[in-house]
């Protein structure tokens, strides 16, 4: 192997490793559950219930944003600025309080649209509450949850 080629393959595995320590390997919502990518202990059942999830950063939001924030939800992106989050007052004249999706003390997170695991079935991007026909994605069951006459 030449003198050159060995820096650059030096340099190539370097920067492999600092993206795995900066990303990590494991996704934290498929299977096996790796729950300490959000959490600092497992709640218990009874802590849950309670609200106490023991995350990482203050809010949900905050978070979730330790990864997805680099990715899909950078601030100024598009679902950014369609869509609120971690708020506690809006107008009512035109949403109410959600009747099926989850509220954390009363604030709208990611985790009202999104769910924190993936689940089975149908799903895209984790949303709580969507149809897919073929290419069809019908997001109206989700937003006239709270959305007011959508």
């Amino acid at each position: 192997m030449s003198r050159p080629v060995v820096p650059c393959l030096l340099a190539v595995f370097f920067l492999a490793c600092i993206s795995i320590a900066a990303f990590g390997v494991l996704n934290p919502h498929i299977e096996p559950p790796q729950c300490d990518s959000c959490h600092k202990k497992i709640p218990t059942e009874e802590e849950a219930a309670a609200g106490h999830y023991f995350l990482l950063k203050d809010t949900i939001d905050d978070t979730c944003h330790i990864c997805h924030e680099k990715t899909c939800c950078k601030p100024g992106s598009l679902h950014g600025i369609n869509h609120p989050s971690n708020i506690k007052d809006w107008d009512r004249k035109y949403f109410r309080k959600p009747k099926t999706l989850p509220l954390h003390n009363g604030y709208i997170t990611c985790n009202t649209c999104h769910l924190h695991r993936m689940p089975g079935g149908n799903q895209y991007k984790m949303v709580r509450i969507v149809k897919i026909d073929g290419k069809k994605i019908d997001w109206t069951d989700l937003c006239t949850d709270c959305h007011i006459g959508y």
